[in-house]
Parts: C-alpha cells; sequence; structure tokens
C-alpha cells in the first residue's frame, strides 16, 4: 500500500512525534491532532456499537454494592434482590443481576468493564433532554445540536456527505439499528447514520425509501420534509452496500429471542451488526436502541426480562465475534439517560435518578470494576439518588483517544469540551503510520502582530517534494488554502520556509486559527502535516462592538444590534464574507446604537459554514464570526 493511502485531510494522531522512522530529538508544540500520523489502515478497522438504554436504568438493580446490602435492604425490600443471587464480580464487594449471567460470563473471560456512577453536574431527569445531553455531549445547561460521534464522523471523512461514497469509504458512516437516526449521529450540518431494521433479511426494499416528488413548501415544515428527503437519498445510494455485506457475510450461532413482554430485538440488531461487518461493511458506528427501562411500577420482573435481553444480545454477539475472528475490530458500549433513585416507591418501581454505571465490553477493555460502590444511607430520603463519580464525557473521551486513536485536543474539539479519559476502561493501541516523505524538523504558528500570523517549518532529506500548500481552517475540521509554497525538492540538509497569513478576521472574542501543510509530492501524491494552532485576542474596538443572533444561524435570518458610537445620521457599512475571503454581501444601512437591525442572509450564504460579518461605521469597525448551520 502506498504512502498516500495512509494519510489523509483528518488523520487522528497520536501523541509520540514519528517522522521518518525515527523520533526527533525535538519537543513540538501540542496541536490540535498531535504530532504523530497514525496508520489509517490498523484502526480503519475498528468498528464501535452503542446500546442506548432507553428510559434511565436502575443502576442499583443492575450493579448491586454488596458491602451496602443491608441499607439497600431498607431502602428497596419491594424490588430488592436476594443476597445470594447476585453475581459477584471477582473479589469485588460488587455483583451483577442475577438475569445477567452472560456479561458475568464474559468478565470472567476479561471482556467486560463495569463504570459505576456515572453521570454530569445539575443532572437533567426529563427523559428526552437528558438523552439529548447524553447523545450531543453537552452540559445540563446548553444545547448542541450535533451529536458527539456525528462530529467525529464527519472530523474523520471530511466532505461528507457530498464526497460520499468514494473509493475510501464507500459504505454508510454509521448505521442506526431502528427506524429513526438518533442525535448521536447527527453531524454538524446533517447526519452521518442510516437505518437498518431490526427485521432486516437482507432485501433492497426493505432498505430503500421513496417520497412523493412534490413541490417543498416554503416554511419551517418545508425545511424538515426537505432534510428527511436529503436523508433518504443518502439511505438508497448506500442500500446495495448493505445488501452485498449482507449476502456476504454470515453468523457463527442462532441468537436467543427477547424475552416475552421485550420487543427490542436487541439480539437481532446485534446479530446483524455482526453480519454485515463479517461481509465487508465499513461502517465505523452501530447505534442500538432497548426501550423499557422506565421502571416507575412492577419493577421486578420487567427488570429481570430487560437485563436477560441485554446480557444475552451481548454475550452472543461476543461468542460470535470470536468465532468469525473479528473479536480485535469491535468495541461495545451502553449507556442509559440517568439512573434511579435509591429508595423505591409506592408502586414496586423506582424514579428518575441520576448517575447509572455503564458496561463497556470486547477485547480491548480493562475488565474490571472502575468507580467505588455507592453509598446507601441508613435511611435515605425519597428523592435520594447515587453519587456521580465520572462525567460521561470521560468515557467518551477514552473511546475517541484510545479506540479510534484522536489526538488529546482534537478529540476536545470534536467533544467540545475539556475532558480526559477514564483511566483503566479502554486498552486498544493506536498504531504509528508509515512516514513522512520527509523529516518535518519543527512546524510552528506563531503571531507576528495582532492581525497577521508567521507559519515556519524546516525539512530535512526532502525527497521529490515539489511544493508545499498552506491550509487554514476555523474548526481544526474543513480546511482551505491560503498560498503555496516552492519545495527545494531534494535535499539532505536543513531547509527553511515561511509564510505570512496577514489580515486575519480576528472578532472581538478571542479567535483560533489552525494551519497545516499539504506537503505535495513530485508524483501527483500527497500527504499531511500535524495541525498547530495560534490564538489571538479580541480585537474590539473603541468606537462600535455588536452583536449576533441566534448564532448558529438556522434560517437565514440574523439579528445584529450595534452598541457604541453610532449615529443614524451617518451611514453604516455592512459586509459578510465566506471562510476564503468572497464577499458575498454589500450593503449600507443608517442606523442607531442599540437598534436591532434585521439581516436576511438565506439567498447569499452558500449552505452550512463560517462566514464573517463587518460593520463599518465612521472610522470605527467591528467584525463578527458567524455559524451557518
Amino acid at each position: 500500500m502506498k504512502r498516500r493511502d495512509f494519510l489523509k485531510a483528518g488523520s487522528v494522531l497520536a501523541s509520540v512525534p514519528f517522522f521518518s522512522n525515527k523520533i526527533m530529538a525535538s519537543v513540538l508544540n501540542p496541536s490540535l491532532e498531535e504530532a504523530a500520523i497514525l496508520s489509517m489502515a490498523a484502526n480503519d478497522g475498528r468498528v464501535l456499537i452503542v446500546i442506548q438504554l432507553e428510559g434511565g436504568n436502575d443502576g442499583l438493580n443492575t450493579v448491586i454494592p454488596l458491602d451496602q446490602y443491608t441499607n439497600l435492604a431498607n431502602a428497596r425490600s419491594s424490588i430488592l434482590i436476594p443476597q445470594n443471587q447476585v453475581l459477584q464480580l471477582g473479589n469485588f464487594q460488587t455483583g451483577l443481576h442475577p438475569s445477567l449471567t452472560g456479561l458475568k460470563t464474559i468478565y470472567d473471560a476479561q471482556r467486560l468493564c463495569v463504570v459505576q456512577g456515572v453521570g454530569y453536574a445539575q443532572p437533567n431527569l426529563s427523559h428526552f433532554r437528558a438523552a439529548d445531553i447524553f447523545t450531543s455531549g453537552s452540559d445540563s445547561d446548553e444545547v448542541i445540536d450535533s451529536g458527539w460521534l456525528g462530529r467525529y464522523l464527519e472530523y474523520e471523512f471530511p466532505g461528507f456527505p457530498a464526497a460520499y461514497p468514494n473509493a475510501t469509504m464507500p459504505h454508510p458512516l454509521s448505521i442506526q439499528l431502528g427506524s429513526s437516526v438518533s442525535r448521536g449521529l447527527m453531524g454538524y450540518g446533517t447526519s452521518t447514520g442510516q437505518t437498518v431494521s431490526p427485521y432486516f433479511n437482507g432485501s433492497i426494499t426493505q432498505l430503500q425509501t421513496g417520497f412523493v416528488n412534490t413541490t417543498i413548501p416554503n416554511s419551517n415544515a418545508g425545511t424538515e420534509i426537505d432534510f428527511l428527503r436529503k436523508q433518504q437519498v443518502y439511505t438508497n445510494q448506500y442500500g446495495q452496500a448493505i445488501v452485498d455485506a449482507w449476502a456476504a457475510g454470515s453468523n457463527s450461532l442462532a441468537y436467543t429471542a427477547s424475552p416475552t413482554g421485550i420487543y427490542n430485538k436487541l439480539g437481532d440488531q446485534l446479530r446483524i451488526v455482526a453480519r454485515l461487518v463479517k461481509g465487508g461493511l465499513k461502517t465505523r458506528v452501530f447505534w442500538c436502541r432497548a426501550g423499557g427501562y422506565d421502571t416507575h411500577s412492577g419493577q421486578l420482573a420487567i427488570h429481570a426480562n430487560l437485563m436477560t435481553e441485554l446480557s444475552n444480545a451481548i454475550s452472543e454477539f461476543q461468542s460470535d465475534i470470536a468465532t468469525l475472528g473479528l473479536e480485535d475490530r469491535f468495541l461495545g458500549m451502553t449507556f442509559s439517560e440517568f439512573g434511579r433513585r435509591i429508595r423505591a416507591n409506592g408502586s414496586s418501581g423506582t424514579d428518575h435518578g441520576d448517575s447509572a454505571p455503564m458496561f463497556l465490553f470486547g477485547k480491548s477493555v480493562n475488565p474490571t470494576v472502575v468507580g467505588a460502590n455507592a453509598v446507601i444511607p441508613a435511611n435515605p430520603s425519597a428523592s435520594a439518588t447515587p453519587t456521580i463519580q465520572y462525567d460521561y464525557r470521560q468515557i467518551y473521551m477514552s473511546v475517541l483517544r484510545n479506540w479510534f486513536c484522536v489526538g488529546q485536543v482534537a478529540a476536545e474539539t470534536i467533544l467540545q469540551h475539556n475532558q480526559s479519559p477514564l483511566t483503566g476502561t479502554v486498552n486498544a493501541a493506536c498504531t504509528p503510520a508509515s512516514p513522512l516523505p520527509l523529516e518535518l524538523v519543527q512546524f510552528a504558528v506563531t503571531k507576528a502582530n495582532k492581525q497577521d500570523a508567521d507559519a515556519d517549518w524546516t525539512t530535512m532529506n526532502e525527497s521529490n517534494i515539489r511544493d508545499f500548500d498552506v491550509q487554514r481552517s476555523l474548526d481544526g475540521r474543513s480546511f482551505v488554502k491560503i498560498g503555496t509554497v516552492k519545495a527545494i525538492g531534494h535535499s539532505h540538509t536543513a531547509q527553511r520556509y515561511h509564510f505570512l497569513d496577514e489580515k486575519l478576521p480576528v472578532t472581538i472574542a478571542q479567535t483560533i486559527f489552525y494551519y497545516r501543510l499539504k506537503i505535495n509530492e513530485l508524483d501527483g501524491s500527497s500527504t499531511y502535516s500535524p495541525v498547530q494552532s495560534v490564538a489571538f485576542e479580541g480585537q474590539r474596538s473603541s468606537g462600535i462592538t455588536a452583536e449576533v443572533f441566534p448564532n448558529p444561524v438556522l434560517n437565514g435570518r440574523i439579528q445584529v444590534v450595534i452598541q457604541g458610537d453610532v449615529r443614524f445620521e451617518n451611514t453604516t457599512e455592512i459586509l459578510l464574507t465566506d471562510l476564503y475571503g468572497r464577499l458575498v454581501l454589500h450593503e449600507f444601512q443608517n442606523v442607531a446604537a442599540a437598534t436591532h437591525l434585521e439581516l436576511d442572509i438565506s439567498k447569499v450564504v452558500d449552505g452550512h459554514g463560517v462566514y464573517f460579518l463587518t460593520l463599518r461605521h465612521g472610522v470605527h469597525s467591528t467584525v463578527q464570526k458567524i455559524v451557518v448551520q
């Protein structure tokens, strides 16, 4: 395989700089994706399975604190699991629900990691809002429209969906088992996921969808209709690939049906995943759903059946992929939008609580119990819940860093939060890649002044290098070319290069710009350098400031409030430019300070992306970055 087949835009990077088969002695500054380019050939085959337990799983009857059993018996006698039936995990004073025999088996086989007390600060106990938080990766008081895995997939496959399917990725980026796609698979502008029914049997008609070809109304409903039609088109174009994978794949065993009264077909969902991957499907993420976990009444029998389904499905899947020779390729995880309270309610059930356990399963997990047992008071109040020990995004960060091999800073950009991986959960190794066609001794970007950035890099042992494209990004994900520097081409000595990026669109808030080099060879192949970033302090005008809302822009209309020395009798110049610096809107209006200026930019912006709004009034000006979704 050629070197360029390993490397591409948005390559995931590790924490140690490897160049030209040796570790460079110089220490490079941390960058968006860290210093070493990883082998995509080795890591591309990795698949994540997400199992969403909808309704809020009762963690205390799933992972049972044996050292707290006396107090637990006092608090929930009507739904108590007999102590002699609890499946104790090794030497831990922790056990599993007696229906989780399959999970106990894979724990003993070193294929299960139990993480206790997972949640987030100020938890929201609404099913819909809590699910949005867990799937988007947000705090309780913020709304993020995209999903954490959707953002990862758009990072990993830049240019989606317009540039896909292609030879590099001919298959769906993600698949939702069910009838609708989770927010977790939503990218910045569109969903990365395709739906496959749990009843799928290899028929193309089960995948293809149609719509009536009528005019889309110019309304909010029309926007939704347009979005759904685009999703149908994406699904249709991948349908044949899914059918072909099904025909080429197989399973090694029959999966147990769900217990009576449980309609999730979780075993069938995982059976389909194993068969499609065995058949060659390159899909990176599979999302499964299992409902029924909102156990406000009659919990004992219902929850036992849910645990049976979960245990059978996961343990049989692990046996299946081991026999099929696929065990190295899979990591699985479970989550629920929240846990339940300590004390049972008057209907022999439990009400919404805070933290809950998560399971990670697969050959690459650390087979242990992470976190302490929940502390059960002797007389807990009706609202008492188990204490939160870990932020749920620490597990997400472990998946991004240690399974998908994303660099720390890039993973924080994807997750939109600063988190560290949770130690002792995922143990997969990230394989270093084929080297760059030269030794990149150093690459740095620094501020030259208040609006200019200086890119500086030094090479050794150049061979057949034509030139360097300097690329810039505002989000570390979508890069544009801003200039080209001719290379020496062939040299065994140190060569230093320089590029000045002038008049950057610095906003009134701090602005971070990301840079990378596209290294072009004489034969037409190319590779990419690590990404470097530089931050500019806000350029606040002494004369005027502006606020733009909503931002991100959803329907093409924005409100602008200008403050400062703004007089109605003096004209204000309004300019809107795109990421490439092209002027897309230019007009003049008379506005006074503190008044709302409404702009309709829907006809001038080209889809979603980043734009800059410049307002000039007299000798003063201000710039605002706008994100259009």
